[in-house]
């Protein structure tokens, strides 16, 4: 597997993620899958990371190897007597408009295969980069799909609804499934009961799977799960897990946030680095 872009770094809110509609929480970069808009707050540990304003030829931890499960292709055990599925896994980042001007050229050159951007937050906010940043990393080869920072005490549906708005059509064989973002930072003060809020989750994620006719990614921030403990009731969609350093997440994920001021030439600061399994 790829090796050029990781520098394990120590534990930081996600940058890519962040809350931007609201509530002034971190601004830090560290909000990303696995960053939030602008000014009110990065989340914590979302799928992206830290401001930044022009983009640099940062140099590349080619020495430092990337935590892998498995640095070879592996076998999908299964139960159903069918023939297991091969699994690979991909090198890649999750960014927002913190991350500043974004050289796609040199992402894609550093071995970077895809790109979680963050394109929606509540039910008005639209990152700014996200258009253009889709569009170049595209340009470049990678796979690119958006996530939305989920606002904990606004209606559900009417989120889903502008994220799709923000996400136009979706192409499941040229773009990752859509994410969702689920933090505590930059929301409400008091969240809604455990109860409510579920609820307003799975009408996000119903509206969003309808609409792109696949399963949304789930990122659940260590924080808001060891208070709401979605993990289980959400475990019908596939999960971004964030555990910073190269122990593998205990639970099942298909997308595994291992560090978040990782160094990519082309990106000035920190971005978050991830590694995704496909097959």
């Amino acid at each position: 597997m790829l090796a050029t872009v990781v520098a394990l770094a120590v534990p930081l809110l996600l940058a890519g993620c962040g809350a931007d509609e609201s509530a002034p929480g971190p601004t830090t970069a560290s909000s990303s899958a696995t960053g939030s808009p602008s000014s009110p707050a990065s989340p914590t540990g979302s799928p992206s990371a830290t401001p930044s304003t022009s983009p640099t030829t940062a140099p590349s931890s080619a020495d430092a190897p990337r935590p892998s499960p498995t640095d070879q292709t592996t076998t999908d055990q299964t139960t159903t007597g069918q023939a297991p599925a091969e699994q690979t896994e991909q090198t890649g980042i999750d960014a927002s408009h913190h991350q500043g001007p974004i050289d796609w050229r040199q992402v894609a050159a550093a071995g970077i295969e895809f790109a979680y951007l963050k394109a929606s937050e509540g039910t008005r906010f639209v990152d700014p980069r996200f258009a253009e940043n889709r569009r170049a990393a595209t340009a470049r080869g990678l796979v690119v799909g958006g996530y939305h920072y989920f606002q904990l005490c606004t209606d559900g549906t009417a989120q889903a609804r502008h994220f799709i708005d923000v996400l136009g059509k979706h192409d499941p064989v040229r773009q990752l499934a859509p994410a969702l973002d689920l933090e505590l930072a930059g929301s409400c003060a008091t969240p809604p009961p455990r109860t409510e809020l579920l609820a307003e989750v799975r009408e996000f994620l119903a509206v969003v799977d309808a609409h792109t006719g696949t399963r949304t990614v789930v990122y659940l921030y260590p924080e808001l799960e060891e208070r709401f403990g979605f993990a289980g009731d959400l475990a019908d969609h596939p999960q971004w897990v964030r555990r910073l350093g190269d122990r593998e997440p205990r639970r099942p994920w298909q997308v595994w946030q291992y560090d978040d001021r990782g160094t990519v030439p082309g990106i000035a600061g920190g971005v978050d680095l991830n590694l995704r399994r496909t097959g």
